[in-house]
Order: C-alpha cells, then sequence, then structure tokens
C-alpha cells in the first residue's frame, strides 16, 4: 500500500511506472504543474486540464522521441 506523505508523494504517485524512469511532477503555482525527466523539461500543464493518461501519455511520447 502506497503512504502518501505529501503533494509531492502524490505527484509522484501519479506519475506511476515514469517515476522509476526519471520523470518528476514539480507544482509551479496553483495552475501549472511542470513534467521533467531528470532535468529536462518535457511538457507544462494547466492543472484544471491534468488527467493521469494524459500524464502518461507525454512521458511515452518524450520516451519516443
Amino acid at each position: 500500500m502506497t503512504e502518501y506523505t505529501g503533494l509531492q508523494s502524490i505527484l509522484n504517485a501519479a506519475l506511476g511506472e515514469y517515476h522509476a524512469k526519471g520523470f518528476r511532477l514539480v507544482e509551479k503555482d496553483d495552475h501549472v504543474t511542470l513534467l521533467y525527466h531528470y532535468d529536462t523539461q518535457v511538457a507544462i500543464f494547466n492543472q484544471a486540464g491534468l488527467t493521469i493518461p494524459n500524464l502518461h501519455k507525454e512521458c511515452e511520447r518524450y520516451l519516443a522521441s
């Protein structure tokens, strides 16, 4: 069972398997979340439209490029 210890643990859980592949989410402000692969910014999401399937799709797109 996953233990949530704060916002970052929730963001990491949303990444699922992609967290172990070097992806991370950073909440820039109340409306914007940034996706990074190690130190490279991969995508910018408006939090109102951010879904886990869309997040995983961006991770896959980046890995395929």
